[in-house]
């Protein structure tokens, strides 16, 4: 569980770090929307592994 955490956490700033640079690479915008797009569904996935193995560590505890 806190090695999951610690990889969202990096997912967590590796996501705000792309967009700051997606924002400032002066692509025109309807590309810029296509790649944040992109960019939020991979964040959307980080969060959700976060979530699954925060449910298996709830579950392993009360089966033990």
């Amino acid at each position: 569980w806190i090695e999951i955490n610690r990889l969202e956490n990096e997912g967590d700033l590796a996501y705000r770090r792309t967009l700051t640079a997606l924002f400032d690479s002066g692509l025109d915008p309807v590309t810029i929307i296509k790649l944040k797009d992109i960019v939020q569904g991979l964040e959307s996935c980080a969060d959700a592994f976060e979530e699954l193995a925060g449910i298996i560590e709830s579950l392993a505890l009360k089966e033990s």
